[in-house]
């Protein structure tokens, strides 16, 4: 008796290439991805009102984009984010009046701090101002000059008044631009160190209000004076969640699926070319007639389309039955209807059969295909 042998085939580099390439392609697209997310700068735009990445009238992308060619570095921050800027940063905070009293004293301990926006401030004295009390009035269209000991508002040289400014009489305050003695523009202290300014009307900084005037150079020279600005717009719900991003406003959301999607599609053609090129065949093919009969019936019984089997079988029958009779199997109800008479059929002999109601049922249609088979073979023997 002949022994058996057996071989042990050892899988050549090749083919552990081969079979490893949809793993090496993916990761290799991954890393791309984040190589190339990380290069990019975040050109992200949004519609937040003085935000600095809102390119529309109501945003303030204009001031960051001439602060950054100044050589000054300008960034969004957080709540969180905003309590630790260090003394090389300017704090820029819009809209105070929404803060919380938590987050109004852990901006309090900042050195450098501007605040923009009192539109919602008229009329109360919140401790951020430090004795000024925020005012709202009506406008004026001459321009004024600052009046004052500032040499930032000195830079601006002249300003239009709005409806929006400050007034009273803290200590060590530098009170710019009045057109009244009573109601201020701009406001600015500096004392042990720190520095306070105050733009009561967001419309200096946004990009539809940002060239009137002296505007620019207020803002500029206000906020610019360090290397660094940290841009925080406040919002009532600041503080509410100790989580302050949500997963849906996470900005490493879209990457991410957009990785995945990649990655997908790179294992799909992997797969695909692994299965081989897509094999031509000759057409028309031929499909034997009983295997389409079949099929058909069996579609027709899967929709239940027991009216339009029925439909198909009576036409069948009677174009039979017509070519047996001698009549054209082109021709119409009467034309068959005369033949049966000649040949002394009476009308409830076929009537229902050929042209009655639809069967509702399987049941129903078999019956129908009987009867037909039936009343068929009765007209050819006769």
């Amino acid at each position: 008796m002949k022994a058996t042998s057996t071989h042990v085939v050892t899988p050549t580099a090749r083919e552990r290439a081969s079979a490893a390439r949809p793993a090496l392609l993916i990761i290799a697209f991954v890393i791309l991805v984040f190589f190339g997310l990380a290069a990019l700068p975040d050109g992200r735009m949004n519609a937040v009102p003085v935000g600095i990445r809102n390119p529309t009238g109501d945003g303030a992308q204009a001031l960051a984009q001439v602060l950054k060619k100044h050589g000054v570095s300008v960034r969004e921050v957080t709540a969180k984010q905003a309590a630790t800027v260090g003394e090389d940063t300017t704090l820029v905070v819009v809209f105070p009046s929404r803060m919380s009293h938590t987050i109004e004293q852990d901006v309090e301990t900042r050195a450098n701090v501007v605040y923009i926006g009192l539109e919602e401030e008229f009329g109360s004295s919140p401790a951020y101002l430090d004795g000024l009390s925020g005012d709202r009035g009506p406008a004026s269209s001459t321009k004024v000059t600052p009046a004052c000991a500032s040499e930032i508002a000195g830079r601006a040289a002249e300003i239009i008044p709005s409806r929006y400014s400050v007034s009273g009489a803290g200590a060590n305050w530098q009170m710019c631009f009045t057109a009244d003695g009573e109601t201020y523009a701009y406001a600015e202290r500096i004392q042990d160190g720190r520095f306070r300014a105050v733009i009561p009307d967001s419309v200096r900084v946004r990009n539809r209000g940002i060239l009137e005037a002296g505007n620019a150079a207020l803002a500029l020279n206000a906020i610019g004076r360090t290397p660094k600005v940290a841009w925080y717009i406040a919002s009532r719900t600041d503080g509410v969640s100790p989580a302050e991003t949500t997963p849906t406003q996470s900005p490493y959301l879209a990457p991410a699926f957009l990785t995945v999607a990649g990655s997908l599609a790179l294992l799909a053609l992997a797969f695909g070319r692994r299965l081989g090129p897509l094999t031509p065949e000759r057409l028309p093919v031929e499909v034997p007639a009983a295997e389409t009969l079949i099929g058909k019936a069996r579609l027709l019984r899967t929709q239940r389309a027991y009216g339009h089997a029925a439909s198909a079988l009576r036409s069948a029958c009677a174009s039979r039955i017509a070519s047996s009779l001698g009549v054209s199997t082109s021709a119409d109800r009467n034309a068959l209807t005369q033949a049966f008479t000649l040949r002394g059929l009476p009308p409830s002999r076929y009537e229902a059969l050929l042209w009655g109601p639809p069967p509702v049922n399987e049941a129903a249609l078999v019956q129908l295909a009987n009867d037909l088979d039936a009343f068929e073979k009765e007209i050819r023997h006769d």
